[in-house]
């Protein structure tokens, strides 16, 4: 899912790769979790950190978030906010760029993939 985005973040400032930030996201809506503002209580999660793909799921590296793994409702803004035709300029929630292509092939060939096979002959 993550190659479906065009990250143009500076990459030395960034702690959250869009890999992580679309794993943590994911994840939470499984869990039930469907606004971003429960984010800012999840980052805690180790387990959900794990889940994400987080090298250190207890925060405990992290300098000015210690305990906190996860990326806060305003980082996955960026995510959720990510338009097609955005230019990564503009504005600062521009960073992060959708590919609307890639993403609908995605979910398509994930629903296809999710199919079970006819029983029997066809």
């Amino acid at each position: 899912m993550a190659a479906c985005f065009r990250d143009s973040r500076q990459a030395w400032r960034v702690e959250h790769g869009v890999g992580e930030l679309a794993a943590q996201r994911v994840h939470g809506l499984a869990l039930g979790y469907e606004d971003l503002n429960d984010h800012d209580r999840l980052r805690s999660d180790p387990l959900l950190a794990l889940a994400a793909g987080k090298p250190d799921p207890f925060g405990k590296d992290r300098a000015r978030d210690r305990g906190r793994a996860l990326a806060g409702s305003s980082t996955l803004n960026q995510l959720e906010l990510a338009l097609p035709e955005a230019d990564g300029k503009r504005w600062r929630y521009s960073k992060i760029v959708a590919d609307g292509a890639a993403l609908d092939r995605l979910l398509v060939d994930l629903f296809w993939e999710s199919r079970e096979p006819p029983a029997g002959p066809v």
